[in-house]
């Protein structure tokens, strides 16, 4: 063997070993704690959450609109219907006015007038009254007009009157005790395109009248007033009087009975 080779021999002790091997262990396990106590003193990163949207409400944003729109709806709809109620009331009232035009009207409201004059609403013995169905050709509101349709009626030789009672003007063309009366004479001006119309009358007189007279107003018997017996009354009461007139003015064919109606409207 070779003297200048040297061999060298080193035991190890196992123990050692081990306790090397436990110091690293205890040194990793010491930088792991300080690790970890490093990070326990680090101030935590906060959170924040994203607030969550909320859906907005469109519909109760407009509950108050809604609410004011149908308030104003009610409202315009109970005005409107008491506006219509009132300009109904109005053209009731006006309905007379309105009727002087070209067409001839044959209606009016005189038939309320007449029942407020009615004998039953009157005292006793207060006045003289007389009733009788009239046939009415026209009612104005104004004589011009009335006394244009009565020329146009001279014209195609029907006889009228007209009778002026609460600013109105009538247009009448005959009479009768009865409404079947009234109602034929009604029929045969109609068969000579003549419109009317048939209401009751009530006359009340104040003043004191012959008996002659009455007794025919009453009776509806004016046709059978001789001519004697007028000329006697005319004498008794006065030419000038308006009986006296309406007397003077006498029918001598009459038979739609215009001559009650002349007489009646000069003692009202």
């Amino acid at each position: 063997m070779d003297s200048k080779k040297k061999i060298s021999i080193s035991f190890r002790n196992e123990h050692q070993k081990d306790s090397k091997r436990e110091v690293v262990r205890t040194q990793s396990e010491q930088a792991a704690a300080a690790e970890e106590k490093k990070d326990e003193q680090r101030p935590s990163t906060p959170v924040y959450q994203l607030p969550l949207k909320k859906k907005k409400k469109y519909f109760s944003s407009f509950k108050p609109l809604i609410a004011t729109s149908l308030t104003a709806l009610f409202v315009s709809l109970g005005l409107g219907f008491l506006l219509l109620r009132m300009f109904v009331s109005l053209t009731d009232d006006t309905s007379m006015g309105s009727q002087a035009n070209d067409t001839m009207p044959v209606t009016s409201p005189g038939e309320q007038q007449t029942a407020e004059n009615s004998p039953d609403s009157l005292p006793v013995g207060a006045l003289q009254t007389f009733n009788a169905y009239i046939v009415q050709a026209g009612a104005f509101s104004t004589e011009t007009k009335a006394l244009e349709w009565k020329s146009r009626l001279t014209a195609q030789s029907v006889s009228s009157v007209v009778w002026e009672r609460d600013g109105q003007f009538y247009l009448y063309v005959g009479s009768g005790a009865t409404k079947q009366e009234a109602d034929l004479i009604a029929s045969e001006l109609a068969a000579e395109s003549i419109e009317t119309y048939v209401k009751p009358w009530v006359v009340n007189v104040e003043k004191q009248v012959p008996d002659k007279v009455y007794q025919h107003l009453d009776a509806h018997s004016l046709g059978d007033f001789s001519e004697s017996d007028r000329q006697k009354v005319m004498e008794e009461i006065g030419k000038n009087t308006p009986l006296a007139q309406a007397l003077s003015e006498w029918e001598a064919q009459d038979d739609t009975n215009v001559n009650w109606l002349k007489v009646a409207k000069s003692l009202e």
